[in-house]
């Protein structure tokens, strides 16, 4: 019995495959979604005040006397939302980064103490945490009434009667400031960014052939 020769084609599967493992490579649009879902769990995690809800720590008194009124109903680390809303995503093939640049935002991610008050031994990270202030002037306002004129009648008014301006190097701040952790992995993340990843390698298995019968 003759033997039997068969001939299979696979230039399509080659074809299909290349496709696929190309798409797996310029991955920048995977990236991106998984940013833009970490910048949203970013947000949870200011809006519960720390992962798990409420971990943060809560205000210290001087700082709910300095905030007045408006100690009521105020939300950690929001005031005007310049460190939330300084958060972005940088996205490149095969990495994403979360982060921002503002000079003091790792002071709220892993707090500082000030050296002067703290109490207990201090960690080399700790030691270091410091905040670099750049150099500024204000006018220095005295508490007294003034005299001036009203009207034309030279009367005691209210304000300030003397004032110098006063000038403050940069230099460096420690502060007892605890570390509220807002860049974080959320319990739900890793299953989130799990999905994404299926749902685009899916993707790409069906836009390079690879979905059905070749």
């Amino acid at each position: 019995m003759a033997g039997e020769i068969i001939q299979v084609d696979d230039s399509r599967v080659v074809v299909a495959l290349g496709k696929f493992r190309l798409a797996l490579s310029q991955n920048q649009e995977l990236m991106e979604e998984i940013g833009a879902s970490q910048l949203l769990s970013v947000r949870r995690t200011f809006r519960d005040e720390g992962s798990p809800a409420g971990s943060w720590a809560p205000l210290a008194p001087s700082t709910i006397k300095s905030l007045g009124k408006d100690a009521a109903g105020h939300k950690l680390l929001v005031r005007r939302g310049i460190l939330l809303n300084s958060i972005q995503a940088n996205a490149q093939p095969g990495q994403v980064t979360i982060g921002t640049n503002l000079k003091y935002a790792a002071v709220h991610q892993f707090g500082s103490r000030d050296r002067r008050v703290a109490v207990g031994p201090a960690t080399e990270k700790q030691s270091k945490a410091t905040v670099k202030v750049p150099g500024f002037s204000y006018f220095r306002l005295s508490g007294e009434l003034g005299v001036g004129k009203l009207r034309g009648r030279k009367r005691r008014i209210a304000g300030p009667r003397n004032r110098r301006q006063v000038s403050v190097r940069e230099h460096d701040r420690h502060q007892n400031i605890p570390p509220r952790p807002y860049l974080v992995f959320r319990p739900e993340d890793l299953a989130r960014i799990r999905g994404l990843v299926v749902a685009y390698v899916d993707k790409a298995k069906e836009q390079a052939g690879l979905g059905g019968e070749l």
